[in-house]
């Protein structure tokens, strides 16, 4: 039997953050080459791909690692088949939303950009799923040679293609060629060659597995793209720009604690159920989690306008109430971060699932500030607002449970 090393599970979360790393040093690239209105402009593209890409995440690559048929090559040719199928109907998707993103953001992107964006999906669909399937056995080399390889393409080819192009269009042949990148390598890396099925069993389990986890990816959209959607509707490109870069470097930390913490302190959280100490393993993770809240939260306001001047360019003039707001907004993610942890750990899914809908619902207030002409740093006023609330509302759920000596294992609460 496969067990999970150090490294793979480093690995396993390392990957992911190393991706947004990258994205981050890609809109700095942009910024510096093209200028917080065109900046802005590219927001809005990849806004658009992300919106309907996490609106159809049905985790096909999930449902290959988890099934315990997933090693058998029928189950894999269907899994890429369901992938194929998903990348045709998304690139028929933003083609038909082309127009009308056109009509609405008149000023920016014509429709025929917002249409070419359909050869992302379209390309990632015929992703040869062999890399993913390794990591049954808890073999992330693929992962970190396929998507951490396309990462490095893409951000040498960032600043090649900026030059070149010199305004928005150039995040189209940019993320093209990171998706060529992982299409090419993943066929490359694969052991099996590449062949798809479709039959209506392996689809209707694709559907099955996938469809209640559509609306946990719209909550994580709402989350954090939609308030730069808002901003994009109701304020110029260059404040698109501005908002989105200094949202983009509040949520690295929160994001990167997240990853560490899904590595860290799950397997100790799981050793302290089986020895009836999870409350004493909780307060020490809950301690600090929340001094490096307090950490970031004052250094990300003192430190992040500079940061951002010196690193994007003079152009990017960030106020101090966005800072701050952002930055706290950021710091209570941080903090509520072994509160999932803990949840999960017991089995209650549910917990961090209803904070995130209250956060989710702080998308109502952002638009009403946002429709009144309230300035830039009311959505991020409303951002702390929803952060706030869910930390609360999971907190309050999961306490009960931490105060009984009665806490059911995972396999218990879920059985």
């Amino acid at each position: 039997m496969h067990k999970p090393t150090l490294t793979g599970k480093a690995a396993a979360w390392m990957v992911p953050v190393v991706n947004e790393i990258a994205a981050l040093a890609r809109s700095v690239v942009l910024a510096r080459l093209l200028g917080p209105e065109e900046l802005g402009k590219t927001m809005l593209l990849a806004l658009s791909l992300r919106l309907v890409e996490m609106a159809s995440d049905f985790s096909i690559e999930r449902l290959l690692a988890q099934s315990a048929d997933g090693d058998r090559v029928n189950f894999q040719r269907n899994m890429q088949g369901a992938a194929v199928l998903r990348g045709l109907a998304l690139a028929a998707i933003l083609v038909a939303m082309s127009v009308p993103l056109a009509h609405i953001y008149a000023d920016g992107p014509t429709a025929s950009t917002f249409a070419l964006l359909a050869l992302v999906p379209l390309m990632r669909g015929i992703v040869h799923l062999d890399y993913r399937r390794r990591e049954r056995h808890f073999d992330y080399r693929g992962l970190a040679f396929v998507d951490g390889g396309a990462a490095v393409v893409m951000l040498i080819s960032a600043p090649v293609f900026a030059a070149m192009i010199g305004d928005h269009r150039a995040l189209l042949p940019i993320m093209i060629t990171q998706v060529a990148a992982q299409l090419i390598l993943s066929h490359l890396l694969a052991e099996r060659p590449y062949r798809v099925s479709l039959e209506r069993a392996h689809l209707s389990r694709v559907w099955v597995f996938g469809a209640p986890l559509i609306l946990n990816s719209f909550l994580m959209f709402l989350t954090f793209q939609a308030d730069r959607l808002i901003v994009a509707g109701y304020f110029s490109w260059t404040e698109l720009g501005v908002y989105g870069v200094a949202l983009q470097l509040a949520l690295l930390p929160a994001q990167i604690a997240g990853r560490a913490a899904g590595s860290l302190l799950a397997p100790a959280f799981r050793r302290a159920i089986e020895t009836n100490q999870l409350s004493g393993a909780a307060k020490p993770a809950l301690k600090l989690y929340t001094l490096l809240a307090l950490t970031f939260v004052l250094g990300y306001g003192v430190l992040a306008q500079p940061m951002i001047r010196v690193v994007y360019g003079p152009a990017f003039e960030v106020g101090e109430m966005l800072i701050w707001a952002l930055g706290l907004a950021a710091a209570i993610r941080i903090a509520r971060t072994p509160v999932s942890q803990l949840a999960v750990a017991i089995g209650r899914t549910s917990i961090p699932a209803k904070g995130n809908i209250l956060r989710a619902l702080a998308i109502i207030p952002a638009l009403l500030a946002a429709m009144l002409g309230a300035p830039l740093y009311a959505l991020a006023i409303a951002a702390v607002l929803g952060e706030a609330m869910a930390a609360l509302r999971s907190w309050t759920l999961l306490k009960p449970f931490l105060a009984t000596s009665n806490i059911p294992t995972f396999q218990e609460a879920t059985s």
